[in-house]
């Protein structure tokens, strides 16, 4: 026996640089892969969210706006975006208080004000629109005749300059406490 050192053989030694090349290529491809996974279920995940919220913010106002209109006995001033109501504050509805309901395109903003102030009722309202008909159902432009409001409403929410979320929804009131006679 030899005391010097062993003699390897050639293919035992480690990978050549084509063997490495492959391998390295493969593991950028699943990568890639799996990032892309990422993604994708990230921005679902934030597009359900936003969702979400949309539908929150909607819910509350409808509940509200529905509240203020049924209660309302009597308007004020309205347009296409703006609607002002005459709301008791008490259940005699010995006091009243104006209310008003206004869509801002610029801010994209639903805000509903009263004396105590002002609160944003949704945001991201990319449409709003009110329509207004009397107790047959038809459009009026008159104060006197209004009896039933219907509202129309977009709301999109955008990540990464894409639309991700979009919420539409479109309502009809009844004013129930409105006089038609003045």
């Amino acid at each position: 026996m030899s005391a010097g050192p062993r003699n390897r053989s050639r293919h035992a030694a480690g990978f050549s640089l084509v063997e490495l090349l492959i391998s390295l290529t493969l593991m950028m491809m699943l990568t890639l892969a799996l990032l892309s996974s990422y993604v994708f279920i990230a921005r679902g995940d934030r597009s359900l969210q936003n969702y979400g919220e949309m539908n929150a913010q909607a819910r509350k106002l409808l509940e509200q706006l529905g509240q203020d209109l049924r209660a309302a006995t009597d308007v004020s001033n309205f347009t296409a975006s703006t609607l002002t109501l005459t709301v008791p504050t008490n259940p005699a509805a010995t006091t009243t208080q104006d209310v008003t309901w206004d869509y801002d395109p610029v801010n994209a903003t639903v805000t509903r004000e009263t004396t105590s102030g002002t609160v944003t009722m949704a945001r991201d309202v990319n449409t709003f629109s009110l329509y207004y008909a009397n107790g047959s159902n038809v459009e009026t432009a008159s104060l006197v005749e209004v009896k039933q409001v219907q509202l129309s409403l977009r709301m999109l929410r955008l990540v990464a300059g894409t639309v991700t979320s979009e919420y539409v929804i479109s309502a009809q009131f009844t004013m129930r406490a409105k006089s038609t006679a003045h």
